[in-house]
């Protein structure tokens, strides 16, 4: 297995179209349009939320002359979130709503070969380990529920399941009195996942080892340096991509150097360097097509195309527009859209949810505790 080098920084998601959308930056995190919501167990678990009304109704008619007499309509989501306002007012934090943001991989050098067998980059995580472990490292026996809409997709080479379960131990602190400090939890984290310590820093990092090794750095970028992500509906299987990994045929250049010259002349096709790529174009032969599609057809349009991660999200770098043919070819009908923008949070604070987000598409929901 392999060690790893790579620039992180936070990242948004901004509009979607008709197709779904979705954003990221080198090793880092972006907003991603997905809400992570947890909420206190006293709270009555949480207003409901939902896209959909969820009413019943009973008639009563009149058999012989066929006119209704009474309609009787009881609207489930207004008594449950009144019940819930009622439980609320008498109990303390109980209830928070906090985004979830994700990452990219700007450069992603895997620079050496691990004792332990780990990879030294990505890993899926589910936020009911977070919530195990936070339980596990303060020896409290408070529990939550927790919905989270889910907006990123898995298999896509963003942390999306990193941030969900980094989210998911920021705000069981929050409801547990901040009991641990978050340089803790950021420590603790590295334990269920190579990604998650990261979202625990400010902006940007550089992160070694598996990944969980992160130095919080400034922002190498703008923030408001516009990003297209564009994810075919395949998804790489990151145990695929590392099985085929060769170290013998990355690149050679020291991660240091793509960081230096980033922070001097900014994001370009030469520092984009993600030492995964072969590996995921050869388990995922339309992976490589459709990077070089969005290379020709974007020059001009992008200062940088490269994948995130172990794949399968192409990110354009210098334009929020996809090329036109995403949207004129059928094969790509089904691709994942979004715009993307780079984001930080403040000390304290976890990151908030960009005022530009336009999700026009439904997430999917999920309840844990």
């Amino acid at each position: 297995m392999a060690f790893s080098n790579s620039l992180c920084s936070h990242q948004s998601y901004a509009s979607y179209n008709a197709k779904t959308q979705f954003n990221s930056f080198n090793r880092g995190c972006f907003y991603q349009p997905s809400s992570f919501k947890p909420h206190g167990l006293s709270s009555f678990h949480r207003k409901f939320q939902s896209s959909r009304t969820h009413l019943i109704r009973a008639t009563a008619s009149d058999s012989k002359t066929g006119r209704m007499q009474v309609e009787v309509v009881y609207d489930l989501e207004d008594k449950f979130n009144k019940l819930a306002d009622e439980v609320d007012r008498d109990a303390g934090l109980s209830r928070l709503t906090l985004f979830s943001p994700c990452k990219i991989n700007v450069f992603l050098r895997i620079t050496g070969k691990r004792a332990d067998g780990y990879h030294d980059l990505a890993s899926l995580f589910h936020i009911i380990k977070a919530l195990n472990l936070f339980r596990k490292k303060t020896g409290t026996d408070n529990y939550f529920w927790i919905h989270l809409d889910k907006m990123v997709p898995t298999g896509a080479g963003l942390g999306g399941g990193s941030s969900n379960a980094a989210t998911a131990l920021w705000a069981a602190n929050q409801f547990s009195g901040c009991v641990a400090t978050e340089k803790e939890l950021q420590e603790w984290s590295g334990e269920i996942g190579s990604d998650i310590p990261f979202f625990f820093l400010h902006g940007a990092a550089y992160c070694t080892g598996r990944g969980e090794v992160v130095e919080d750095i400034p922002p190498p970028v703008p923030f408001d340096v516009p990003m297209v992500l564009i994810k075919p509906s395949e998804a790489c299987s990151t145990a695929e991509v590392y099985k085929r990994f060769r170290l013998d045929q990355t690149s050679q250049i020291d991660p240091l150097t793509l960081l230096e010259k980033i922070r001097r002349n900014g994001i370009s096709q030469e520092v984009c360097v993600n030492d995964l790529e072969p590996p995921a174009f050869e388990v995922l032969p339309s992976l490589k097509r459709l990077k070089q599609r969005i290379a020709a057809a974007g020059r001009g349009q992008y200062d940088a195309v490269f994948m995130s991660g172990s794949g399968s999200t192409i990110v354009g770098v210098g334009s929020p527009d996809p090329p036109q043919f995403v949207y004129d070819d059928d094969e790509y009908k089904n691709v994942f859209l979004s715009e993307a923008n780079f984001i930080t949070r403040s000390p304290n604070q976890w990151y908030a949810e960009p005022i530009s987000t336009n999700a026009a598409t439904s997430p999917t929901e999920t309840s844990v505790q």
